[in-house]
C-alpha cells in the first residue's frame, strides 16, 4: 500500500472567491498535490472528475445560506471525498453541528491562521487516504501536477487566478491549460454548431424554446465566450429575422414585426438596423403601438415603451391618454410587483422613470402609500426575525427598509441596536452552550474511563475490595458524575447479579456473614426484585437452620417453666450421687423435644428421672432476625444427697 501512495496524485478541489483564503490554501498545498479551483458551486458540481477528488476545501459563502443540502449533494457525487469548510463566526455553529454529525471532516474559522490551514489540510488528506485504503506520508515527493493558482498583487487588491477546471485525472497525457477545450468540450461545441445549422436551415431562429439557432449559439458561448462562429451565427440569425420583419411590415403585419424586434433587441441591442425598423413600426396604428408598448413592458424593455409613448401623436384624440395609461400604468404595475417581492431598489427605479414622463400621474401617490406600508411591514418583520434569533434575515429586511424614502433614520438605528444586542445575547448563550458541551464531554470521558476500570474489576472479581480498587467504588464514582447515564444503570445491574452469585457461593460454604454483606450491597443497588427476595429468603432460612443446629448451654436460654427431677429411690437407698449430660431441642413455641442422654456418671440410676423432668421444661424460643426458631440446648443435671 505504501508504494501505491507514492504513485498516486492526490487531487484537491478549492471552492472559494476569497483572495486571502485562496492564497493560504495555495501556500499550504505547495507542490505536493494537484490543486483545482472552482469559482462557483455550479462549476464545482459540473466537474467531470469530482468523484476522484480526495479533498474539497470550500468557503461556506459559496454553499448558499443553508450549507447542509449542498454539502450532502457534493457528498453524494463524491462519497469518498473529505470536506473541509471555512466559515465566519455567524455560521460557525451550523458548520460545527455538521462536523459533529460526521457530514464534514473539519471546520476552519475565518480569518484562518496559515499554520492551522496547513495542519487541517494534511489531516484531511490523511483521512481521505485512509478511506481509500492508502497510506499517506506528509513527506512524500511532489507528484506531477498542473500549475498551481498564482497570486498576482495589483494596486487595488490581491487577485487569485484560477487554474483551468476540467483536467484529466491522474493521466500522463494531461494537456496544457490553454488547450483545455480540445478535450470533451470540443465535441459538445461541434454538436451545438450542427444543431444551430439545422435550425438556421429550418428557419428556427428564435423559436421553439431550447431548440432554435440562437439557443444553440448561446450554449456554445457559455463554453467558449470568444467563439467566432457563434458570434457570426447570432448576427446571421438576426439579419434573417430582420429580413422577415421587413416582409411582415410590407404585408401589414406590424404586430409580428414588433415581436421580432423585441427578440432581436434582447440578443443584439446595438444592432445597426434596429433604429430603422423601430421607425417603421412606429408608423403603425395607435392600437398597434399600444400593443407593442405592452409587449415591451412585459419583456422589461421600458425605454422602448417610453419611446413609443413619446412618439405618439397628440391632438384631440384620446389615444395619447390611453397610451399613457398603458405605458405608465404598466410600469407602475411592475413596480408594485417589485415592492411585494422585496425588490425595493427596482421599484424605486421604475417610479423615478414614470416621474420623468409625468410627475403628477395619478398612480404615483398610490404606489408611494404602498411603499410606506411596505416600510412598516419590513420593520415589523425585522423585529420578529430578531426576536426569533434570525439575525441575518433581520439585517436583510432592514437593508430593504432603509432604501424606502419614508424610512426613519432613528428607527433604523434602534432596530440595528436591537440586532446587536440580540447578537451579543446569542453569542453569550452560544458560549454557555459550548461550555456546557465541554463539561458534558469531559464528564463522558471520565465516565468512560471509570466504566473501563469497573469492567476490569468485575472480570477480576474485585467486587467489594480492595477499598478504592473495587467494582462498587468505580460504580459509585460513575453515579456521582452521571446517575442517569446508561453506563451507571447497566453497571448497577451487572454488579448486583455478580454480588448475588457470590452470596450463594458463600451461603453454600456457610460463610453467613460474608453472604449477608454481599446481599446487602446487592439490595442497595436495587437489582431484580424477585431475585433479591429469593436470595434474602434463602439466606434467612439457611442461617436460621444453622443457628438452630448449634448446641448452646441452657444458661443462654430463658426458662419459663422448671420442674425439679425426682431423686430416684433406688439411688437414695444405696446412697448414690451422680450427674447426667443431656441435649434437647427447644421448639419455636418454647417446648422441649428430642431429648438425648449424651453422658452419665452412674448408669441406670438417673436417666429416667432426667427425661421426665426435662420434658416438662419450657423456654422462651430463640429469635433470629425477628423470627422464633428451634434451638438445640445442652445441660448437666446433678443428683446430690
Amino acid at each position: 500500500m505504501a508504494k501505491a501512495a507514492k504513485q498516486l496524485e492526490i487531487k484537491i478541489l478549492l471552492l472559494s472567491s476569497d483572495p486571502e483564503f485562496l492564497g493560504q490554501v495555495t501556500d499550504a498545498v505547495e507542490d505536493r498535490y494537484v490543486l483545482f479551483h472552482a469559482k462557483d458551486l455550479k462549476q464545482a458540481l459540473g466537474f467531470d472528475h469530482l468523484g476522484q477528488v480526495a479533498l474539497l476545501i470550500a468557503d461556506s459563502e459559496m454553499l448558499g445560506g443553508e450549507p447542509a443540502p449542498m454539502i450532502e449533494r457534493l457528498g453524494r457525487r463524491a462519497p469518498s471525498m473529505v470536506q473541509v469548510i471555512a466559515g465566519t463566526g455567524n455560521d460557525r455553529a451550523t458548520l460545527t453541528k455538521l462536523m459533529n454529525d460526521g457530514k464534514i471532516f473539519r471546520v476552519l474559522t475565518k480569518p484562518c491562521q496559515p499554520g492551522q490551514t496547513r495542519l487541517y489540510i494534511e489531516a484531511a488528506i490523511k483521512q481521505a487516504m485512509q478511506i481509500r485504503g492508502v497510506e499517506h506520508s506528509v513527506e512524500k515527493p511532489p507528484g506531477r501536477s498542473w500549475k498551481k493558482p498564482a497570486l498576482i498583487v495589483g494596486s487595488a487588491a490581491a487577485v487569485l487566478m484560477s487554474v483551468a477546471f476540467v483536467i484529466p485525472w491522474a493521466n500522463d497525457t494531461a494537456e496544457a491549460p490553454g488547450n483545455y477545450l480540445e478535450s470533451g468540450q470540443v465535441a459538445l461545441i461541434e454538436q451545438h454548431l450542427d444543431m444551430a445549422r439545422l435550425a438556421m436551415g429550418d428557419k428556427r431562429y428564435f423559436e421553439p424554446k431550447n431548440n432554435n439557432a440562437i439557443y444553440h449559439y448561446y450554449q456554445i458561448l457559455a463554453l467558449d465566450p470568444d467563439n467566432v462562429g457563434a458570434h457570426r451565427g447570432i448576427m446571421a440569425a438576426a439579419d434573417k429575422v430582420l429580413a422577415q420583419t421587413e416582409q411582415d411590415l410590407l404585408r401589414n403585419r406590424p404586430a409580428k414585426a414588433a415581436k421580432a424586434l423585441v427578440m432581436i433587441r434582447n440578443v443584439l441591442p446595438d444592432h445597426p438596423r434596429l433604429a430603422f425598423f423601430d421607425s417603421l413600426v412606429g408608423a403603425t396604428s395607435p392600437e398597434q403601438r399600444m400593443n407593442n408598448a405592452r409587449r415591451a413592458i412585459e419583456a422589461g424593455q421600458y425605454e422602448q415603451a417610453f419611446g413609443l409613448l413619446a412618439e405618439t401623436p397628440g391632438g384631440d384624440s384620446a389615444k395619447p391618454r390611453a397610451m399613457e395609461k398603458v405605458v405608465l400604468g404598466g410600469v407602475l404595475e411592475h413596480a408594485r410587483a417589485a415592492i411585494v417581492g422585496g425588490e425595493i431598489g427596482r421599484a424605486l427605479d421604475l417610479i423615478d422613470r414614470v416621474k420623468v414622463i409625468n410627475s403628477s400621474y395619478g398612480g404615483i401617490a398610490e404606489i408611494q402609500d404602498q411603499l410606506g406600508r411596505k416600510y412598516s411591514t419590513l420593520m415589523s418583520e425585522a423585529r420578529t426575525e430578531t426576536d426569533n434569533g434570525n439575525l441575518g434575515n433581520a439585517e436583510r429586511l432592514l437593508r430593504q427598509a432603509e432604501t424606502i424614502p419614508v424610512a426613519s433614520v432613528s428607527s433604523i438605528r434602534q432596530a440595528r441596536a436591537h440586532i446587536s444586542k440580540a447578537r451579543k445575547t446569542m453569542g453569550e448563550e452560544a458560549a454557555a452552550r459550548a461550555a456546557q458541551q465541554t463539561r458534558e464531554h469531559q464528564i463522558a470521558d471520565r465516565v468512560n474511563a471509570l466504566n473501563q476500570e469497573f469492567q476490569a474489576s468485575i472480570a477480576d472479581s474485585r467486587l467489594l475490595s480492595p477499598r478504592q480498587g473495587n467494582a462498587r467504588f468505580f460504580l459509585n464514582k460513575m453515579r456521582e458524575l452521571n446517575p442517569d447515564g446508561e453506563e451507571y444503570r447497566a453497571g448497577s445491574l451487572k454488579l448486583s447479579n455478580k454480588l448475588l452469585e457470590q452470596m450463594w457461593r458463600d451461603l453454600a460454604a456457610r460463610e453467613y456473614a460474608a453472604a449477608e454483606a454481599f446481599l446487602k450491597q446487592a439490595e442497595q443497588l436495587g437489582g431484580d426484585t424477585e431475585e433479591l427476595s429469593t436470595a434474602r429468603s434463602g439466606l434467612e432460612q439457611d442461617w436460621a437452620a444453622h443457628q438452630g443446629s448449634v448446641v448452646i448451654p441452657a444458661t443462654q436460654m430463658k426458662m419459663t417453666n422448671f420442674v425439679e427431677p425426682d431423686f430416684p429411690k433406688r439411688a437414695l437407698r444405696r446412697n448414690i450421687e451422680g450427674w447426667v449430660d443431656i441435649e434437647f431441642t427447644v421448639s419455636a413455641t418454647g417446648e422441649v423435644s428430642e431429648i438425648e442422654i449424651i453422658g452419665v456418671e452412674k448408669t441406670g440410676y438417673f436417666e429416667k428421672a432426667t427425661r421426665q423432668a426435662v420434658a416438662q421444661w419450657r423456654f422462651e424460643p430463640q429469635v433470629f432476625r425477628g423470627q422464633p426458631h428451634e434451638q438445640r440446648v445442652a445441660v448437666r443435671l446433678r443428683f446430690n444427697l
